[in-house]
This record gives structure tokens, sequence and C-alpha cells, in this order.
């Protein structure tokens, strides 16, 4: 799915208007309907409502919202926004309509007392949305603060919270004075700052609404960003032949682990598995030989000469995709032996996951990064990539930062976390739509990167293997916790869920 940018979704507004032949007036009609229908359907009672409402666009659709919540019944004050002199012709529109159904209107202008708000109310946020485009004053920020200190029954911003700045983050913008909504309401396609650790708070969980635009309004406009859902991922995924073998899918091999950390291994190589490979070669050093051979009976073991740490990494191995750096520890030897590795493999052409320690070793070591073949996959979290590529003020420059790097070396870049992101060498993104917190937790990451792996094996092309594995990775996670719960998830459940999450995505 894209993630469109403002200056786009104006452009399908209005493309909207221009070939359904209808006004900007039914098109905001759409808009809160759509709206309407959700809390009606979320909100089992509705007592006592309050609408803020701009004087612009947003502050229309919150209008419109308010007059068919009135009209059902529903008990609705309604405050306007006076905090800029310029009134949309939507707003005056809406506001006219809602004057006919004898709603009242109070008015908060720059300096009023701040009025009294009952706080078991639910408040909707229709003050700017996606529109914002400068800092609000001293007034209104006392304002904000004065909302979010309130703790309403539930707050729903429609569109945006009111506060958030659509396209970048800006030097002048205060994520103090953004409405924390419990819910926000958004039309059509997800919106960037959606994915951003910085905006969690404020944004709460997010809801598509459709208003009627029509695919091809969205497929008309290249984007850079993309929202990883389930149509992607069976658009990628390739079913089994009847008279298939194991030599059809692949052999993987999977290089990690020192004394006390081979439990990482043994996560990596059943993730492999799980995800379907035909055949994989483990490489531990001595000490993990018993434990792999007991655990992974499947797995082809070979061992270091070392007992408890990688001193080598042989380059002859005969296979189809390599996944490193999984436990693998900081031993000066190991990260000597990770250097010699990629200095005699960067004109191979096997695929590479690169993976925890072999990252870190990376960080120490920057010089190596030209070492490593192009297309490779890094598969970082937010503290692994701030030591490889340095620090970032907001998340917008993480991005950026994040794309540059993959840029700079034809890397493929999966940065984990909530909505784990991936950068391809051509500059897009993809922000994954699976996934829940119970997945923080040791090992999950060392699952990831065997499914990686032996998707790689399999054939699958690095970015393809990049969606698939970070889908089904999370869709895995989400599967676990509806028997479960979050907080009881550990790596192998993620595990025990692949096979599921294969069938999910067949339905």
């Amino acid at each position: 799915m894209k993630i469109l940018s403002l200056n786009q979704i104006k452009k399908i507004d209005q493309y909207c208007i221009d070939n359904e032949d209808i006004s900007s007036i039914e098109l905001m009609e759409r808009a809160a309907k759509s709206c309407f229908y959700w809390i009606m359907n979320h909100f089992q009672t509705l007592h006592k409502v309050i609408v803020l409402a701009g004087n612009g666009k947003n502050g229309g659709d919150g209008l419109a919202l308010t007059r068919m919540l009135s009209q059902h019944g529903v008990e609705i004050t309604v405050y306007i926004l006076y905090i800029s002199n310029h009134l949309s012709p939507e707003f005056i529109i809406n506001k006219n309509k809602i004057f006919k159904y004898g709603i009242e209107l109070k008015k908060i202008n720059e300096g009023d007392p701040f009025p009294f708000f009952n706080r078991n109310s639910i408040l909707i946020d229709a003050i700017f949305g996606i529109g914002l485009n400068r800092s609000i004053n001293k007034y209104w920020k006392s304002f904000f603060h004065f909302i979010n200190d309130k703790k309403f029954t539930s707050v729903i911003s429609i569109d945006v919270p009111s506060g958030i700045f659509m396209e970048k983050n800006r030097e002048d913008e205060d994520l103090e004075v953004i409405i924390k909504a419990d819910h926000t309401l958004t039309f059509q396609v997800p919106k960037l700052p959606f994915f951003f650790p910085d905006y969690a708070d404020y944004v709460g969980k997010w809801n598509l609404l459709n208003i009627g635009w029509k695919d091809q309004y969205i497929n008309n406009f290249p984007v850079k960003n993309f929202y990883l859902d389930k149509k992607c991922i069976r658009s990628i995924y390739k079913k089994r032949k009847k008279f298939s073998h194991k030599g059809n899918y692949g052999h993987g091999l999977l290089i990690g682990g020192h004394y006390g950390m081979i439990g990482s291994m043994v996560l990596s190589a059943k993730g492999s598995f799980r995800i379907g490979i035909g055949k994989l070669s483990v490489y531990v050093p001595r000490c993990g030989y018993s434990i792999i051979q007991n655990i992974i009976p499947e797995a082809i073991v070979n061992t270091d000469l070392r007992d408890n740490f990688i001193s080598h990494i042989p380059n002859d191995f005969p296979v189809n995709a390599i996944g490193i750096g999984m436990g693998m520890g900081k031993n000066p030897i190991t990260a000597y032996a990770l250097e010699s590795f990629f200095l005699n493999n960067n004109k191979k052409e096997i695929p590479i996951v690169i993976d925890a320690d072999a990252i870190n070793i990376l960080s120490d070591k920057l010089n190596i990064l030209n070492l490593i073949p192009k297309n490779t996959i890094l598969t970082p979290h937010p503290k692994e990539f701030h030591r490889l590529n340095g620090p970032w003020k907001n998340d917008y420059q993480k991005l950026d930062n994040l794309k540059k790097l993959a840029h700079k070396h034809t890397f493929y870049i999966v940065l984990k976390g909530a909505h784990t992101v991936i950068a391809t060498p051509n500059g897009d993104l993809y922000f994954n739509s699976t996934g829940n917190p119970g997945m923080s937790t040791a090992g999950s990451g060392d699952v990831l990167t065997g499914m990686i792996t032996g998707l790689l094996a399999q054939g699958y092309s690095p970015k393809e293997s990049c969606l698939m594995g970070v889908y089904l990775h999370g869709l895995s996670g989400d599967l676990a916790s509806i028997e479960l719960n979050e907080e009881s998830i550990i790596a192998g459940d993620i595990l025990n869920y692949i096979g599921k999450s294969y069938q999910e995505i067949k339905k």
C-alpha cells in the first residue's frame, strides 16, 4: 500500500472532485460519514461528546461529523478555535448547516480563559488535520497542554492528531503540544508520521477509513514509501510444486555463536527450517556442536578450531545464502575472521544477511563496509544502527540516514522495531504492518535472520526475502499473542507460528 505525501493527497482529493462530478463538500460528507460509522460501531454508548474544530478543512470535517452525531441523539458540545483568521469555504458551509440544526457553537479566541470541559466525555480533535504548516503561538500551546492534561474518556483525532507536521520534523515543532489521541481516524491511506516512535504516544491506534478513492487515482502517483500488507506478500509468495525435493529449496549457511550464546544459532537455524529451506549448514565454535546436533538434528554442523569463539570462517561452502553474526561476540580474533571472510567473498554472488555482533564489529571497523558485496542485507535494531551510522535528531533524519546508507553501499537494511522499516538501495522504504510489543524479547531478531536467510536460499530476491521475512515474522508474533499474550511471548513461540502465518497469507 502506498504512503502518499501531503501534496499527493491534495491532488487525489481534487482528482476525485473533477472526475466523479462531486463537490469538495460532498467529499467531506463522505469523510465525516466514515468517521460517524466508526464511532457508532466502536462505542456502545455516547453520553457526552466534545468537538474541537479549527476553521480549516479539518474543522469542516468535525462540523459535518457533529451534525451527524447530533441527529443520532448524541449530547454534543462544539468549540470553534479561531487560531487563524482564514476560514476555509468548507468550514463556512458546514458552520451554516450546523446553525440550521440548532446546534450551539461556542468560540475560543486567543486570550480567552480556557473553558470547563467535562472529563467524562469523548473528545473529538478536528483542529488542524494534515494541513498544519507552521508552529502555533504560546496561548494555543498552553491550550493543547490543558487538553492533554484532562484525561478524557477517549480522544479521537480526525486524519492526524493536531500539532503533527505531515512532511518533516521542523526545528520549531514541539512534541509536547500535539493532541494525544487514543484513536486516529485517517482517510484512505496511512500517513508517514504514524510509523515514527516520536509520535507513538500521540497517534494512539490508527484506523484507515475508506472515502471512495478509486485504485487508479492512487496508482497514478509514484511514491518512495510503502505500507507492507498481505496483498504485497501474496504477490511474492511462491507455491511449492508437487514433484519438488529439498534441492529445490536451497542450501543455507548460518555462522555465529560463542560460549554461552549458542542459543542464538539454534533460534536462527529453526527459523530457516520453519520458513522452508531445503538444507542448512551451521558453523559454530566447538562448544556448540553437541547443542546444535541434539536440538536440531536436521542441520549439518561444522565447527571452528576454537572451543569458545569463532577464529576462522571458511569461504568454500557450496551454499545459496549465508546468515552471519548471531551470538558471535566481538572477540578481536573473531573480528579479524569476519573481515577476512568479507575480503574473500566480496566478489562472489552468494547473498548474505548480516546481523547482531557482525553489525557491531562493522561499527568498530567501518572500513569493512567497503568489502561487503552489493545487495547484502543488514538487520540492525535501533541501537545497532546508531552505532553503525551515528546519531539522529528525529525520526525523519533517521530515515534519511537509513536511505543514504542503503544507497551508498547498495544494501538492503532492515531496521527492526515497531513497524520494522526496510530500506532498499533505490531509496524505497517499506513499513511493516505486522508485529506487536510482545516480540520485544531475546532471540526474536535471531529468528528473523534465520527466516530471511532461508528465503534467500530458496531463490527469493534480497528485496523479496526482506519483505516476506519481516511480514511473516511479525504475523507469527501476532498469532502467538492471540493464544498466549504479549507479555508471555518468547522467541520460540514465534517459531511455532511460522506455519500458521503461511496459512494466513494463503487464505
